[in-house]
């Protein structure tokens, strides 16, 4: 049941909303949460994935726990861009399928269904039509094959799959016209890791695979294909001996130019030394351009002012005597943004608690999934559509549910066309932690500003960077409820966020128990809400 707004209510919010802002100096009014949308629910309840489709709203899903024969019942809610309603419906699908995955193309929704806990099951695909509320078609594949997914991604009218056989990277692409699946041929490499899988703007999709192997002469192998598997580009680049290119995010060739961004650190090394940057160019040799931490603008902001100098000066010493600065951190890349001047990658600087672990459980019911390398769960809300669950190489940390890991900044490192490093912008956060690695915080970057924000149990937190004046502004401000009488009694940590959305704008999302005095019919109540917050 959805928590509706009266008209008088909704006045009553603005207004509300108006004085806290003009309360806490935001006259300005930078940052303004301008619609809400509440879904009562039981503690008995599952929790709900958010999914983003951009421009096109968001939808969300849930396992109902309820049941037509063997056939269990999910949720699914269709919201426009202003959080308003369009379609609320159910999808039946087999007791024994978990979602495993979704994707977003233009008006429709694809959601991914695995058989059991194994890597062995079958698959099930569903097709929703987004602007109809229905769905529209569905699909059964069948892989015959001890496949690990990692990635899940339509590209163009076919489906491609990612993972590995046997610990060794494979392609898989389903065509829905004759439900065909083929194998990509020259990806069962040993000692080799799928890194990242990523559709382009032209309905291709990129594919980088880099060698973990301890030999020498190891490399990185970038292809391009065509939604059908046909292979339109290749290029190989050798990795230096000393060094390891942990994890990457290619472009989506809104730009011209092909780029890869992320994390690097010695060859056996899990912490990172600093960030990457290539331009994937098969015509002409290229090199990977290397950047220490120690040399960035904002990187370390977190920490002591008198610590973060001591390591800059040690790392440009370190340099000038031909050494290899020292200063490492855990560092995980999440966003790769292309922009008129180049690239934005948005990276989070974090630290374990605890040893990796085999088995990640999540502690409020998420799916868990038997994958001996976890890194990060898809289904947190508001994660990009794709997935990344298993590598057999575990650059990086993995967590057990009983573990935490703390997150002390986000960061924004800039790359003009031929990757070269321009500058970064930073916001530290404020105690965060996490039983697993997952964004914490996410921006949004016009060209003249960079804003940063964050959700703090109930509060929203921003920094607000003019880029040139070198001026920031940091305020926090409480989330908007639905009136003036509501109040937050309590706060359901860990499911909860940010996520940038379209635009200007992003959402917020968590689990409230809100309570109204002035309620006489319904003075507490437990709701899953999203709010919508517009920067300008």
């Amino acid at each position: 049941m959805t928590y509706r707004k009266s008209t008088t209510t909704r006045l009553k919010s603005v207004l509300f909303c108006s004085v806290l802002m003009l309360s806490l100096g935001l006259a300005d009014a930078q940052v303004q949460q301008t619609e809400r949308y509440e879904i009562l629910r039981k503690n008995s309840d599952t929790w709900y994935n958010i999914m983003s489709m951009n421009d096109q709203g968001l939808a969300l899903i849930r396992d109902k726990e309820k049941y037509n024969g063997n056939r269990k019942l999910w949720e699914v809610i269709i919201l426009d861009t202003n959080l308003k309603e369009k379609n609320n419906f159910d999808i039946e699908v087999n007791h024994r399928y978990s979602l495993l995955g979704y994707d977003v193309t233009k008006g429709t929704l694809y959601l991914l269904f695995r058989m059991g806990e194994t890597t062995r099951g079958d698959l099930e695909l569903i097709e929703i039509k987004v602007n109809e509320g229905r769905e529209s078609r569905r699909f059964e594949i069948k892989p015959e094959l001890d496949f690990k997914i990692t990635h899940f991604n339509c590209v163009g009218p076919n489906i491609v799959l990612g993972g590995y056989v046997s610990n060794e990277p494979a392609i898989l692409i389903f065509d829905p016209v004759d439900a065909s699946l083929k194998v990509l041929p020259g990806f069962f490499q040993k000692d080799n890791e799928l890194v990242d899988l990523r559709v382009n703007e032209n309905n291709t999709f990129n594919v980088v695979q880099i060698d973990r192997s301890l030999r020498s002469q190891r490399k990185l192998t970038f292809r391009t294909f065509d939604f059908n598997g046909n292979l339109l580009l290749e290029d190989v680049i050798p990795v230096d001996d000393d060094k390891s290119l942990q994890n990457s995010i290619t472009s989506a060739l809104r730009r011209e130019e092909l780029m890869m961004l992320g994390t690097w650190g010695d060859k056996q090394g899990k912490q990172s030394l600093g960030f990457f940057s290539l331009t994937i160019d098969p015509f002409r040799d290229q090199k990977v351009n290397y950047t220490y931490f120690g040399l960035m603008d904002d990187f370390l902001s977190y920490m002591n002012p008198k610590r973060a100098a001591r390591i800059r000066k040690s790392t440009r010493e370190s340099l000038d005597n031909g050494r290899k600065p020292s200063f490492s951190h855990y560092v995980m890349p999440f966003r790769l943004e292309e922009t008129p001047d180049g690239f934005l990658l948005l990276a989070e600087i974090y630290n374990p608690s605890a040893t990796p672990s085999s088995w990640h459980t999540h502690p409020y019911g998420r799916p868990a999934y038997a994958t001996p390398y976890y890194y990060y769960n898809p289904f947190w809300p508001g994660y990009f559509p794709g997935m990344r669950m298993y590598r057999p190489y575990p650059y990086g940390y993995s967590t057990r549910s009983s573990d935490n890991v703390k997150v002390y900044a986000t960061v924004v490192a800039a790359f003009d066309s031929e990757g070269k490093p321009l500058w970064d912008r930073s916001i530290v956060l404020d105690d965060i932690k996490r039983p697993a690695l997952e964004q914490i915080s996410d921006f949004y970057y016009n060209g003249e500003k960079t804003y940063f924000l964050y959700k703090k149990e109930s509060e929203i937190r921003a920094k607000i960077i003019t880029m040139g004046e070198g001026e920031d502004v940091e305020h926090s401000e409480p989330l908007m409820l639905e009136s003036s009488s509501d109040e937050v009694r309590s706060e359901k940590e860990v499911e909860d966020g940010v996520r940038y959305w379209f635009g200007n704008s992003f959402y917020v999302w968590g689990y409230h128990t809100i309570r109204n005095r002035e309620n006489r019919d319904n003075r507490v109540r437990d709701v899953f809400y999203i709010n919508k917050v517009v920067v300008d």
